[in-house]
């Protein structure tokens, strides 16, 4: 699955509209097995059509062909028998131009017909041929990855006539070759390909505007078509958006802690954040002196930037800053951290971030990971998705006894917290590990972020005692069985 996450930060405003939420859907794709008829021209090489010329006009010896040329006797001897095995030239003695020769030289190549079974991918939001190269994943794999896949406004195919021979991708054709027509389609299987929904607000009031990023990248098409095809109100998008459980649980219990924000230097210091962010991570791909330095000068002023942040005693949060919040209290805490989560998945519980883990568990910082929601026994069981990371914590459990994995008793919780020492804690609408539930409806986003002693004591006192984050076991997996070991000899 992409990194929705990244992706919603590169998008965090649209004509001068903030984003409000974002989460990954998957959009249906039928890819056919289609029998073609496609024609073949085949291109001369220069050397070639010098010489079938050369007979054309009367030059009958082979010899007198290759020297007229100046080609050497046994690269030349080479090439006249090739174009005889084409059937271009006849050697009878003297050297003939065949009329499949003439036709060559006048069209400059030559015009073959045949059958061919082409591969094709058709959008049926959008209808249309997806002529990009996409990632495409079958149902089961999102089903692990808590993906919503959008139903196809309608599952019947166009008529094979009405798809658009010109807009068929590159990479489905070799060099030269043309599609004449469709003859039948031979088998369909329904696909997704991975992408982001995003919305942005209009303001109070007003319906909230969508669009569709996929591998990073709006999709005006896609954007236009899933409104056109009424699927936003299945999304979630709808009047309800912004009064959903989720989107109006957290303000009540900031608001009693102080003075919400509303200041515009925060706007420009969370924009500027944003700007170094990207500009740093496109630096760390380039291995140069100029850009090491210039890495360095970033990376002092997003610590600035940081340093100011956090003095903002109560501060409203951008969507994609919940997960960032993970970054901020692996690398910072002093004694404890506190993740009250839905089930994690790898896109936010990445490998960078579990190497954070392994690292502030070391240095003996004690981290909880609280969980509100059960794996299915398909994810429990799995390879992939939250299973496989269940797994991993278990085991980082079996070495350090300062992790705490367990899960929660309220299974409809939907605040969720990142709490650092007794210094920072961000509350939001948005589980900072995992996915937000697994049929997941668009809500508006809320999430503060607190600093300093007080108000951090406040709310730990309030929403965070042991009362509040009551669990009901921890996490113990049975170990994977391993290979008894062969002796050596």
């Amino acid at each position: 699955m992409i990194e929705f996450d990244s992706v919603a930060e590169q998008h965090q405003a649209m004509d001068g509209m903030p984003l409000v939420d974002y989460f990954p859907i998957a959009l249906p794709i039928y890819l056919l097995q289609i029998e073609a008829l496609v024609a073949e021209k085949r291109e001369l090489m220069p050397v070639e059509e010098f010489v079938l010329k050369a007979i054309s006009m009367g030059v009958r010896s082979g010899p007198d062909v290759l020297g007229t040329l100046g080609l050497g006797s046994g690269y030349g001897e080479k090439l006249l028998q090739s174009l005889a095995d084409d059937e271009y030239i006849a050697q009878k003695p003297e050297l003939v131009i065949r009329p499949k020769g003439v036709n060559l030289l006048s069209e400059v190549g030559e015009r073959r017909i045949y059958e061919k079974v082409l591969t094709v991918a058709w959008n049926p939001v959008t209808q249309q041929v997806m002529r990009d190269k996409h990632v495409l994943k079958k149902s089961g794999e999102l089903k692990l990855d808590r993906v919503v896949r959008v139903v196809p406004p309608s599952t019947k195919l166009p008529p094979l006539i009405e798809l658009p021979l010109e807009r068929l991708p590159a990479w489905q054709l070799d060099k030269n070759e043309q599609v004449i027509r469709f003859l039948e389609v031979q088998r369909r299987l329904l696909l997704y390909v991975p992408a982001v929904l995003l919305i942005y607000g209009r303001g109070k009031g007003g319906e909230p505007l969508a669009r569709v990023a996929i591998d990073g990248v709006i999709d005006s098409n896609s954007s236009v078509a899933i409104a056109r095809h009424e699927l936003l109100p299945r999304l979630g998008v709808d009047d309800l958006f912004a009064r959903r459980m989720g989107a109006t649980a957290v303000e009540p219990r900031v608001k009693p802690l102080g003075v919400l924000p509303g200041n515009e230097s925060l706007a420009d210091l969370l924009k500027l954040k944003s700007t170094l962010q990207v500009g740093i991570a496109g630096l760390e791909r380039r291995d140069t002196p100029d850009a090491a330095i210039k890495l360095d000068a970033k990376n002092a002023e997003l610590t600035a930037v940081q340093q100011k942040l956090a003095q903002i005693p109560v501060r409203a949060l951008l969507p994609f800053e919940v997960p960032q919040l993970i970054d901020i209290a692996l690398q910072k805490a002093k004694s404890e951290i506190v993740i009250t989560t839905t089930l994690p998945i790898g896109e936010r519980l990445t490998s960078l971030r579990l190497l954070l883990l392994d690292q502030v568990l070391r240095r003996g910082v004690k981290v909880r990971i609280l969980i509100s929601d059960r794996p299915t026994e398909d994810e429990f069981v799995g390879n992939d998705g939250p299973g496989s990371i269940l797994r991993t914590l278990n085991d980082m459990m079996t070495l350090h006894t300062n992790l705490d994995v367990s899960f929660l008793r309220d299974t409809d919780r939907v605040v969720y917290e990142v709490r650092m020492d007794e210094t920072l804690v961000g509350v939001s609408n948005e589980p900072p590990l995992g996915a937000r539930s697994r049929d997941p409806l668009a809500r508006a986003f809320s999430g503060y972020q607190l600093s300093g002693a007080k108000p951090v004591r406040a709310y730990m006192e309030n929403h965070m005692s042991a009362q509040h984050l009551a669990v009901v076991g921890k996490i113990r997996l049975p170990a994977p069985a391993r290979k008894a070991s062969q002796k050596t000899k």
